[in-house]
């Protein structure tokens, strides 16, 4: 099964991923990170090393548990809580098999990387949902009489 947005059929990572990332560094600190989270109304962030290769992913749930476990925002940082070496695609996998991967794994956010593993992208559930939202929609208002 396809994905059609008008005549363009949306089938690959490529077709929809987010290309403008915002992403964290291995020292960057959780209240770095939450802030971040907060400001970009994301879920969660990919962590890079200095040659942007994909090294992990931070998400709010990380974060929560952090505070949970009575941690000091200021001083953990990525490298400490973030999940290492995520689950990622190439920019050509199928959406099909994105779906497959979110919803095995029950993660928000799957990071695209070319072959030498740079992040170039992320697919997130609101970007497959918004590929699909091609029903149409009817305002009905009521007339008054004046």
């Amino acid at each position: 099964m396809d994905i059609f947005q008008g005549e363009i059929c949306i089938t690959k990572a490529s077709d929809i991923m987010t290309k403008n990332i915002v992403s964290a560094r291995e020292s960057t600190t959780a209240r770095q990170i939450s802030v971040r989270l907060i400001i970009g109304n994301f879920n969660g962030l990919p962590v890079v090393d200095d040659n942007i290769k994909l090294i992990g992913m931070v998400t709010a749930v990380d974060i929560l548990r952090a505070i949970r476990q009575g941690k000091n925002l200021d001083s953990v940082r990525a490298i400490d809580i973030m999940t290492k070496n995520p689950m990622a695609v190439k920019q050509n996998t199928d959406i099909k098999e994105i779906i497959d991967i979110i919803l095995q794994r029950d993660i928000i956010l799957v990071p695209v990387v070319d072959d030498k593993h740079k992040l170039i992208g992320l697919v997130g559930r609101p970007d497959i949902l918004q590929q699909n939202l091609n029903q149409k929609f009817v305002t009905i208002t009521e007339k008054r009489n004046a």
